[in-house]
């Protein structure tokens, strides 16, 4: 009898485990040169705030974690070096000035280790910065990601890694953050907190502001069969609940019954010569298609394409540009074959009412 209690909690546990998951995250030093958030300098210096002797310093400000931290930007025997309020206490004289150093193909600061104050404990998060000087004399300022949080989720039998990204490098886990779910094979990029429909299973998520754990757990929902025509598409849209994040291969992807607002979408499919298409669009707010999901299922449509002519006159110069629409009003944004190449751009015939042609303009991709 013991025996079979304990193989009874054993399956139990193993159940549970898949109905929901607390995946343990830890904080680690990363570099990533292509995360980076960007602003301009401050109009007027800051006026509440301690500062060392710098000569003509450009000021930012972010907020981080719960304060505004102030940013000193100076330039020192031919380079820039940099102040940050490290510890929030509006005080430049009690830093060390940060140099630039050689990172990859750019020169930044850091990492900048940030104090911050949360649930009664200090923590320390990392940022990176990048000063790149402009024309006019003044410079613009990144904030780079420079640390992550990781850990590993089951899926299917199998161990995923799981990493989240401080995009807004502001040190906490929030909605302009984003959540990495697997690896180089098959990479799937999520916002921290949201719903997730993948082969008919759904799921929802989250991670606390602290970035301790992931929750992981499984919903129990009714489903309809959308119908697509190719191989693979993801879906976001959008209910009076919240979003989903859905994935459908071979025709068709599972999803919640229900009205919709179609906000993005991502379909591969293959032509006749057997190259793979990707095609993207998307719509917001108002102009967002609505998407009527009943539970005997229905079709996705986004043919045939719509091309309008948009021009734009700049002094004595017209500036024309191409509008592509899905057939139901969703905005074209990328389409791309055999993974990164491009189609041909194409050109605009320009002819007069006698019939010759004035001009043969190429557009180019924007």
């Amino acid at each position: 009898m013991r025996w079979l209690c304990r193989l009874l909690l054993a399956l139990c546990s193993v159940a549970w485990s898949q109905e929901r998951q607390v995946v343990p995250l830890r904080y680690e030093l990363w570099w990533d040169e292509r995360v980076t958030y960007k602003f301009g300098p401050e109009q007027t210096s800051p006026g509440d705030v301690k500062l060392p002797s710098l000569k003509n310093p450009f000021f930012f400000s972010h907020k981080f974690g719960d304060t505004k931290r102030i940013f000193a930007v100076a330039e020192q025997n031919g380079e820039f070096i940099l102040f940050a309020d490290t510890n929030g206490n509006n005080d430049l004289t009690d830093e060390r000035p940060f140099s630039s150093r050689q990172r990859g193909y750019m020169r930044a600061f850091g990492p900048i280790p940030m104090r911050i104050q949360i649930n009664g404990r200090t923590l320390i998060r990392y940022i990176g910065a990048e000063v790149i000087p402009q024309p006019n004399g003044e410079v613009s300022f990144h904030l780079l990601a420079a640390s992550r949080w990781k850990g590993t989720v089951n899926w299917d039998g199998r161990t995923l890694p799981v990493t989240i990204i401080d995009a807004n490098a502001d040190g906490l886990v929030n909605e302009r953050d984003s959540l990495v779910l697997g690896d180089e094979t098959q990479r799937r990029r999520l916002p921290v907190s949201g719903r997730l429909g993948i082969d008919g299973r759904f799921f929802r998520f989250h991670v606390p502001p602290t970035g301790e754990h992931l929750v992981f757990e499984a919903v129990q929902l009714k489903s309809a069969i959308l119908k697509f025509q190719g191989e693979e598409v993801s879906l976001t849209l959008e209910g009076d609940d919240g979003q989903w994040i859905l994935e459908g291969r071979n025709g068709q992807v599972v999803a919640p019954v229900g009205e919709f607002r179609l906000m993005n979408v991502t379909l591969f499919r293959k032509d006749e010569q057997g190259r793979k298409w990707q095609f993207s669009a998307y719509a917001f707010g108002p102009a967002a298609p609505k998407l009527l999901i009943p539970e005997a299922g229905t079709n996705l449509n986004f043919e045939p394409l719509k091309v309008s002519l948009v021009w734009n006159r700049k002094g004595e110069e017209i500036e024309f540009s191409l509008d592509i629409k899905t057939e139901n009003g969703m905005s074209l944004s990328d389409l791309r074959f055999d993974g990164f190449r491009r189609p041909p751009e194409p050109k605009l015939r320009l002819v007069a009412p006698n019939g010759k042609v004035i001009a043969e303009p190429q557009f180019h991709y924007g």
